[in-house]
C-alpha cells in the first residue's frame, strides 16, 4: 500500500492562489496528483515543499528541469506529463516531440508580419 503524501484537498488553494488555476482546474490537477506514481509524488510532493526540483528522475530521455526550460511548461505541467510519460510512454513521447503551436501576429490583411530584420 502506498503511502499518502498529500490528498486533493491540501493542494486546492496554493493551486488556486499561487497558480491562477480555476477552482474547476485546481480540483482535477489536484486530484491527477494524488494519482500519479509514487516517484512522481515524492518529487512533486519534495518541490511543493521547497521549491526544488528533483534531478534524479527521467523517463523517456525527459527530465522535470527539461520540460520546464525545453517545453516550456510550468512546474504542475511538467509532473503530470512525467506520469503520462510513465503510463503512456509512446503517446506522451510523440505529443511532446510534435512541440508546441506558436500564434504568429498577422497585418491588418491578414499576411503574416515580418520583423525588421527580415
Amino acid at each position: 500500500m502506498n503511502k499518502i503524501l498529500f490528498t486533493a484537498p491540501e493542494l486546492l488553494p496554493r493551486l488556486i492562489s499561487e497558480f491562477g488555476y480555476p477552482q474547476a482546474g485546481a480540483k482535477l490537477i489536484a486530484e491527477k496528483l494524488t494519482s500519479c506514481n509514487i516517484a512522481i509524488q515524492t518529487a512533486f510532493w519534495e518541490w511543493w515543499q521547497t521549491g526544488q526540483l528533483s534531478l534524479d528522475i527521467e523517463v523517456e530521455g525527459f527530465t522535470l528541469e527539461s520540460l520546464i526550460h525545453k517545453h516550456q511548461m510550468k512546474p504542475v505541467a511538467a509532473f503530470l506529463t512525467m506520469d503520462w510519460l510513465m503510463r503512456e510512454p509512446i503517446k506522451a513521447r510523440q505529443s511532446l516531440q510534435k512541440g508546441h503551436d506558436f500564434v504568429v501576429p498577422s497585418n491588418t490583411n491578414g499576411t503574416p508580419a515580418r520583423s525588421k530584420d527580415e
